[in-house]
């Protein structure tokens, strides 16, 4: 069995995880529709999601970010040498570690949870600190499940299987959103909601267990080699802890201080985040988890080649990336017309839409990112990654407290893409100083302009064709369904979307807008 990926096995499995996790976010969104009729806007709505983000917060940081990141490059050192001993051995020694500091953490959620709520959610009410606590007790039971999934998962990453732990979360979302249905058909309390998310978990980990054994893994005998490459994975895990996860961490921080804002607050924020997170979950995620193993095979026997992928992944991030955000930017009044419907205020449609262009405005470098922390996890480079993420940390801290002040929930939406500025910023210059990698500015550049011309064409023409169907639907005797945020809106809108996409992609040539991995 090959291990090394070629460019068109590295797109087509950006393409196949980005997909997954395209279908996963689209149902995300269904999920939230579901939701907001379930819970509405307000108290409830509010606490679970505080409740929820304490799992999946540990989820992003601790179990797919900081433990994939340390974990990935150490397994697939062991499959390239053909040690499945060795891997093995790494396995049940990552399970013990690190699923024990779960069920510690577990055990203390369960005995403080008034407390642990206080001290996520410090401008909560009484009543919505009551409604908070059951919620989280029964829901960090899914940490531990998908922590488990998560180190299985990159075990079928490091052999170059990526479709179990991209189709689980699709299958997840959808035995969520039954779950919805069910507890809306039959009025049934949260709770239920709570256990049919666990469930879905459970159906998740049983995938990747099943996947695990098909590929001759096991939880193996603990030798001196075992040993060895666990520790380098420890050495690495607390730096990564920091590093790679800083978009959920600094969404954190803004869910803790967005508890002082007014009632609902926290519902708009993360919806807006929801709507954001589909370009970078079914693009930048799909692309950093195939990337990271090959960066991480890449640095053993070609390091100098990285010079080429920093700017291929940027233009490439920068093709796919750019589209999406104007496609937010325009239809961010519509979406959540149609999320929040009857249950959403013309205040709550509004101030959702801005909050989501003030999050897309800096998706780009969001994306990026992710791309450069893998760069530097695979270069076994934590402290750089480290740093980058204290100070793109602490400019999000100081910019959601003066951006809360005067300007309300819009500023801590505004800090948040500052932020990724300049953590990207920082990146590129860490891995200049550091391990002596140019990004060809200029080279940057004559494709950037070249894009921006093409899809300036392209955006013109589908605006005008969006008016023009537009108009002509709105004159038939059921054209109340082409109004903005109906079903007919949205058939006209990703349609040429969708369209766009392909005459950017089908005239690059003609605008010599060049992308490696599109050749």
């Amino acid at each position: 069995m090959s291990l090394q990926l070629s460019k068109k096995s590295i797109l087509k499995k950006t393409l196949l995880v980005g997909f997954m996790t395209f279908a996963s976010r689209i149902l995300g969104i269904v999920r939230e529709f579901f939701q907001v009729r379930y819970f509405g806007v307000g108290v409830m709505y509010d606490a679970f999601i505080t409740a929820f983000r304490i799992p999946n917060f540990f989820r992003h940081v601790f179990a797919e970010g900081a433990l994939s990141a340390s974990f990935v490059p150490v397994i697939v050192k062991s499959v390239r040498e053909w040690d499945l001993e060795e891997a093995n051995g790494v396995m049940t020694l990552s399970f013990l570690f690190f699923e024990g500091i779960v069920l510690i953490l577990y055990a203390v959620v369960l005995l403080k949870t008034e407390w642990i709520v206080a001290l996520i959610a410090p401008g909560f009410s009484a009543e919505q600190m009551q409604a908070t606590v059951p919620f989280l007790r029964i829901l960090f039971s899914f940490l531990l499940v998908v922590s488990s999934s998560a180190l299985l998962s990159g075990a079928l990453n490091a052999v170059n299987h990526f479709f179990v732990p991209a189709f689980a979360q699709p299958l997840w979302n959808c035995i969520y959103i039954l779950s919805l249905i069910i507890c809306l058909a039959y009025a049934l309390p949260p709770v239920y909601l709570c256990a049919g998310i666990v469930f879905g978990a459970l159906v998740m980990f049983s995938l990747h267990l099943i996947m695990f054994f098909r590929f001759n893994f096991r939880l193996g005998r603990v030798d001196a080699a075992a040993r060895a490459a666990f520790k380098t994975v420890l050495s690495r895990f607390l730096p990564c802890l920091f590093g790679v996860s800083i978009v959920e961490l600094n969404m954190f921080v803004s869910g803790i201080i967005a508890s002082f804002l007014p009632k609902g607050s926290i519902s708009l924020l993360y919806l807006g985040q929801r709507f954001m997170d589909i370009p970078r979950g079914m693009f930048a995620v799909a692309l950093s988890s195939v990337l990271l193993t090959h960066f991480s095979r890449l640095v053993l026997y070609a390091p100098r080649r990285l010079n080429f992928y920093l700017l291929e992944v940027a233009k490439l991030v920068t093709w796919a990336i750019t589209p999406a955000m104007l496609f937010l930017f325009i239809v961010a009044k519509p979406l959540f017309v149609s999320l929040l419907g009857a249950k959403g205020t013309p205040e709550h449609i509004a101030s959702g839409s801005i909050i989501l262009i003030l999050y897309t405005s800096g998706l780009l470098f969001l994306c990026m990112n992710k791309i450069l922390l893998s760069m530097f996890y695979a270069l076994k480079d934590t402290k750089a990654a480290t740093i980058a993420a204290g100070i793109c940390a602490a400019i999000n801290i100081v910019g959601d407290l003066i951006g809360m002040k005067f300007f309300g929930v819009y500023g801590i939406g505004a800090a948040n893409s500052i932020a990724g500025v300049v953590m990207t910023a920082l990146c590129m210059i860490f891995l200049y100083k550091r391990h002596n990698l140019v990004f060809y500015g200029r080279a940057y550049l004559n494709f950037l302009w070249r894009y921006l011309l093409q899809l300036l064409l392209a955006v013109a023409m589908a605006l005008l064709a969006f008016n023009v169907l537009q108009y002509y639907c709105l004159q038939l005797p059921f054209g109340s369904w082409f109004v903005s945020g109906a079903i007919g809106y949205w058939v006209i809108t990703f349609g040429l979307a969708g369209l766009l996409m392909l005459f950017l992609f089908v005239t690059r040539r003609l605008f010599k807008v060049e992308v490696y991995f599109l050749h």
